[in-house]
């Protein structure tokens, strides 16, 4: 089932030559949300920094609802999504890739078959795309729900209920305090505990239950910061908000009394299927009853009074997120700042490796192609040896196993999964025995780019292990893509006989790796 929106301030002439497409096409951005219950894409131009929504697409794909008992998405589901993805890339063609921003939530997180999909989806939409973690999806919704309010002082509870997650979000203007996703989504729940789309008294109790069991965890600290407006996003909060509002069960607003008053109907019928409601949408059937119980054991647990509902989910925040890295507002760099200021990172230590590692970088990355539509491989670098010896904190002993580690499983504001796992392969790798293997699980361009990303880091780590508090940048020269020369000022190396001892040895190793390093 699909739905389209087209909303168009002017009027659009058609195209009178071949390249107008494109031309027209470069203040246009979109978002991709690969939900578990349903695709959504939107197409906005940025007129002064604000956001235009020009095209809306949304299509109930219910990727969650293939999954088997092993974890593998169905071979309809697989298809199904894919089809609905070669749709989307018509519409996307002509905008320019770093403009285009494509996620996967919690389907895509723990399907097993994912990373075929994955490659099977890049293909039929001309873009790559992300996974994200949970704490990220929180953190875009909130930036497109905040972006749909005005600017108060208000505290506020922001909730997403999705196909398979459900996020929970305390923020203030455009910044959040705290961040929540539980494992329960409308489809999960629905499946759970509906089957067939029948509900009773017992199952409904079975699944009340469950919800409050996923939410105990989250709720004290929930209540604790407290909040003076609720507001859910997501397709599930708004349907039953109309029906609320069609059949007059409640006004302003979702209130539980309202809710319960839709229970009671259900179970008067038995069967949602043949619940003839005013405001229930034939799309919704299937994954209302989950909803609708997640929804009501929130307001019961949190003591919500009364929630609005957003217009702003998931992919405006996508929007709002790709125009802040395109404007120097990159929520990535946050964290990386944040990560090392609570690991007591050396930042001296860390800027003079970054500008080496730059400098090298500057130098090969035309040679060895160091380039990507969907990743910024001179970032990565920056990144990588901004946090290198994040894992000294825990212990200097295997610090490069605990950096990579925490790189791979903290909670970093802005970061893809696929973001988190290339940085975890570089600092694992920044120093000791290069461990090719670990590139194997990445995607085919960045599994064969991140060995020579990585070498750049080893080096610069090698030259300022004295820690000395001077720039050093030597020119480097590559052979045959993995003979690799480096050359240092007159007499650098005479003055710096551990590093020189170093780079022999490095030499070593990296010939394991089936690179040949020299230098003078």
């Amino acid at each position: 089932m699909t739905e389209h929106d087209l909303e168009l301030d002017t009027p659009v002439s058609k195209p009178s030559e071949e390249t107008a497409p494109e031309q027209s096409s470069k203040d246009l951005y979109a978002a991709i949300d690969l939900g578990s219950n349903s695709f959504h894409m939107i197409i906005a131009r940025d007129v002064l920094g604000q956001m235009q929504v020009i095209d809306k697409h949304k299509e109930m794909v219910r990727l969650r609802s293939g999954l088997d008992s092993n974890g593998m998405l169905s071979a309809e589901s697989f298809e199904a999504g894919i089809a609905c993805l070669e749709r989307f890339g018509q519409l996307i063609k002509h905008i320019p890739t770093e403009q285009v921003r494509a996620v996967g939530t919690n389907t895509l997180r723990n399907a097993k078959n994912s990373r075929e999909f994955l490659k099977a989806a890049r293909k039929a939409i001309g873009h790559e795309i992300q996974i994200i973690p949970g704490q990220e999806e929180a953190r875009l919704i909130y930036l497109g729900v905040a972006h749909g309010l005005p600017q108060n002082a208000e505290q506020r509870l922001v909730m997403d209920i999705g196909g398979g997650s459900t996020e929970y979000i305390i923020g203030k203007d455009f910044s959040y305090d705290h961040l929540t996703s539980t494992e329960m989504g409308c489809v999960s729940v629905s499946e759970l505990f509906f089957n067939n789309n029948e509900i009773t008294q017992a199952n409904l109790d079975r699944a009340l239950s469950y919800c409050r069991q996923v939410l105990r965890p989250h709720y004290r600290k929930l209540m604790r910061l407290g909040w003076d407006t609720a507001i859910g996003a997501s397709g599930t909060i708004k349907s039953i908000g109309t029906i609320l509002e069609e059949n007059q069960w409640s006004k302003d607003g979702i209130t539980l009394k309202g809710m319960q008053r839709l229970c009671e109907k259900l179970l008067e019928v038995g069967n949602i299927e043949q619940a003839e409601i005013p405001g229930l949408k034939e799309e919704r059937v299937p994954v209302l009853l989950g909803g609708l119980v997640i929804l009501m054991v929130t307001f019961e647990e949190l003591k919500i009074e009364i929630m609005q509902v957003s217009a702003n989910a998931l992919r405006e925040g996508l929007i709002f997120d790709t125009l802040g890295r395109l404007h120097s507002e990159d929520a990535r760099e946050i964290s990386i700042s944040a990560l090392q200021q609570w690991m007591k990172v050396d930042i001296q230590q860390a800027k003079f490796i970054a500008e080496t590692a730059l400098c090298l970088y500057h130098q090969a990355h035309n040679t060895w192609q160091l380039h990507s539509p969907d990743y910024s491989y001179k970032k990565l670098l920056e990144w990588a040896a901004q946090i290198h010896e994040v894992g000294m904190a825990l212990s200097y002993k295997r610090y490069r196993h605990h950096s990579a580690y925490i790189a791979e499983n903290a909670d970093l504001a802005g970061f893809s999964q696929q973001e988190k796992l290339m940085l975890a392969a570089m600092l694992l790798n920044h120093r000791g025995k290069f461990i090719p293997e670990v590139f194997d699980n990445l995607p085919k361009p960045q599994r064969s780019k991140l060995p020579f990303l990585t070498l750049l880091l080893r080096l610069a780590v090698r030259i300022h292990r004295g820690r000395e508090n001077d720039q050093i940048l030597p020119l480097i020269f590559i052979e045959q893509e993995t003979h690799v020369h480096l050359e240092f000022e007159s007499n650098w190396l005479d003055k710096h006989p551990l590093t020189r001892l170093d780079l022999n040895i490095e030499a070593e190793r990296l010939a394991l790796a089936g690179f040949t390093l020299t230098f003078k």
